[in-house]
């Protein structure tokens, strides 16, 4: 299958934003979509359905951005930072070539393509840089890097929303589902990946949801939308932890309540992020989903968008 965009090469964030987050990948080391639509011919039909895909030949069009476009002074949404970090995938020379793709959340692929779907190999992709579907934290992060929106002026001056309401089961299991393991159908996730999906998700959007109000300068929109989503994610794992009351939960919870959040208070709200990203890496890697059917009745069960060739 022929992919109707033109071939990858790299993906480089806005390194200028002080508030970024995500790691730029290294643009030597990309393959682009085409290579991973040699094998994953069904997963590569889906994500041309996507949003993800589409934002390519549609968001300079939508009167929305070139009104943000407009009050943040870019004249090329395709060619200028503050769109291009989370809408795009860019090349080495700095142009946007595609939407979100395949590498921006499983990583650069040259060192690990080979090798990912070998009998015996995958441990060696990953630690060549393959970010596995087993790896729920990873990636979790790199949704809620973006959904969060990591840029103060983009939301102050540009008047962005500061963030979508991603929630990671409704969001993962709709339209972006890209689940062809069994067969040609696309499958809904197992009961237990749900329970870990929405642990995990729930765990990382009061992670991210803090390093905003770490990372806002003044009272603004940016401030005041971080601190009310702090809030939130905070009440829901509290949620969790009510039906759930296991020792990294309640962690998580102790290092949030430790920290005001206010301006000019980076430092300690950061060290509570570290201690919530390190608590997160530890429930996704350790924690079983067979364990955790008490989280049934907190995971929605409505999707965001309709699944590509969805099973019945």
């Amino acid at each position: 299958m022929k992919l109707n965009i033109s071939l990858l090469a790299g993906l480089i964030a806005l390194l200028a934003s002080p508030t970024l987050t995500l790691a730029a990948l290294d643009s030597t080391k990309l393959v682009g979509p085409e290579k991973c639509a040699d094998c994953h011919k069904s997963e590569a039909a889906a994500w041309q359905e996507m949003k993800h895909f589409k934002t390519f030949d549609d968001l300079h069009r939508r009167p929305s951005a070139k009104e943000i476009a407009a009050k943040l002074e870019i004249v090329n949404i395709k060619t200028e930072g503050s769109c291009m970090q989370c809408h795009y995938t860019v090349n080495d020379t700095g142009r946007a070539v595609a939407g979100v793709s395949c590498e921006s959340c499983h990583g650069a692929a040259a060192d690990w393509i080979g090798k990912h779907n070998e009998k015996g190999q995958r441990d060696q992709a990953v630690a060549n840089g393959f970010i596995s579907p087993s790896n729920i934290y990873q990636l979790a992060t790199n949704c809620f890097s973006c959904h969060t929106v990591p840029n103060e002026k983009l939301v102050n001056v540009g008047g962005h929303q500061a963030g979508s309401a991603i929630e990671l089961v409704s969001w993962v299991q709709g339209e972006v589902r890209h689940h062809f393991k069994a067969g040609t159908a696309n499958t809904d996730a197992t009961p237990e990946r749900k329970r870990m999906l929405y642990l995990v998700g729930r765990v990382v959007d009061l992670e991210y949801s803090l390093r905003g109000v770490a990372n806002a300068t003044e009272k603004a929109s940016y401030a005041v939308s971080m601190a009310r989503r702090a809030k939130a994610a905070r009440a829901e794992i509290q949620k969790i932890i009510d039906v759930l009351p296991r020792e990294e939960l309640k962690a998580v919870a102790a290092a949030s309540d430790g920290v005001a959040l206010k301006l000019n208070n980076k430092e300690p709200i950061m060290a509570a992020v570290q201690a919530i990203s390190d608590l997160g890496r530890k429930i996704s890697d350790t924690y079983k989903g067979e364990e955790l059917a008490a989280l049934d009745a907190l995971i929605p069960t409505v999707v965001q968008g309709t699944p590509y060739n969805a099973a019945p």
